[in-house]
């Protein structure tokens, strides 16, 4: 309820406010919601200790208000978008770093998935596809509320870019824009329906899904990581670099968790690095064995030869 009046507020802010104002009041406001979600700031908190284990208490304190401050802005992000043609954004608000590794990706022609993480607003890089001309769909997992589900999907559609609930008729689509060369992005760092798999990340087992190297591996795709940064307001800092090689072996389920461990070792550093912008207010690290994980904390290939 408290969200769907968020969104209505936001909606009616845009169209008298400007912009600069409305990011401010997100900013000064979002913090107000900490003692609501007690739980949710503390998990917040717990998970940025795990990411940032010298920090004392005041900088975690200003980290975990960074994460609220920075969920309030993405709603705001999702108002303000559409606003904006999607060559204006790329041209005057995003910083791209990378994109001729996404390009050649694309080029190729057998399909590209883009992994990204809940790190800032993952959606501004979905923009700079459609500035791009690239025929992308994204990949969501469902929220709970199905009618907050229906309006972000409003929203996020008015950028001309569809998203497609995870489901097997969602999957099924994914599978079929791969095989005619297109892009599908997916996220994944946030395990919601809990089916997927733990592997090292930050030294200790965390549990993520599985979806993106399960595709790569079934589809061949070429498989290419990409997050946001925010600089300030609706300016962005985007980043693409090309995965590691995938992985095969005859074991198809060890192949999935040694190239999921591999995408998570390569986001290790951005999500640390800006964990103050890390949108997770679930603890990825709760459902697996706690316990560090050796070798030195970096993933290694479980099995397999690199193709």
């Amino acid at each position: 309820m408290m969200l769907r009046i968020a969104l209505w507020l936001i909606d009616l802010a845009v169209t008298v406010l400007p912009e600069s104002l409305i990011y401010r009041a997100a900013r000064a406001l979002a913090p107000l919601a900490m003692p609501l979600a007690e739980r949710r700031r503390q998990t917040v908190r717990n998970n940025i200790q795990r990411l940032q284990p010298s920090w004392e208490p005041p900088e975690l304190d200003r980290a975990t208000r960074g994460v609220f401050q920075e969920t309030a802005m993405y709603y705001v992000d999702t108002a303000l978008l559409p606003r904006h043609e999607p060559q204006q954004l790329l041209r005057d608000r995003l910083q791209v770093e990378g994109l001729e590794t996404l390009q050649e990706a694309v080029d190729g022609g057998r399909g590209v998935i883009l992994v990204g993480a809940h790190l800032s607003n993952p959606e501004v890089a979905f923009q700079a596809l459609v500035a791009l001309e690239i025929d992308a769909i994204a990949l969501v997992e469902p929220l709970a509320d199905p009618r907050i589900m229906s309006a972000m999907r409003r929203r996020r559609e008015r950028w001309g870019l569809p998203f497609v609930g995870v489901s097997m008729e969602g999957v099924k689509q994914a599978i079929t824009h791969l095989q005619k060369g297109g892009l599908v992005a997916i996220l994944t760092d946030r395990d919601l329906q809990g089916h997927g798999v733990c592997v090292p990340f930050m030294s200790r087992l965390a549990q993520f899904p599985t979806g993106a190297v399960d595709l790569a591996l079934r589809t061949d795709a070429a498989l290419v990581l990409g997050w946001a940064v925010r600089e300030h307001d609706l300016r962005f800092r985007v980043h693409f670099e090309a995965a590691d090689p995938l992985l095969r072996s005859d074991n198809r389920a060890n192949d999935i968790r040694a190239n999921l461990a591999n995408v998570m070792r390569q986001l290790e550093s951005p999500i640390a690095a800006h964990c103050q912008q890390w949108r997770m207010f679930e603890s990825p690290w709760a459902p697996c064995r706690d316990t560090t994980y050796h070798e030195g904390g970096a993933a290694r290939p479980l099995s397999g030869t690199p193709r």
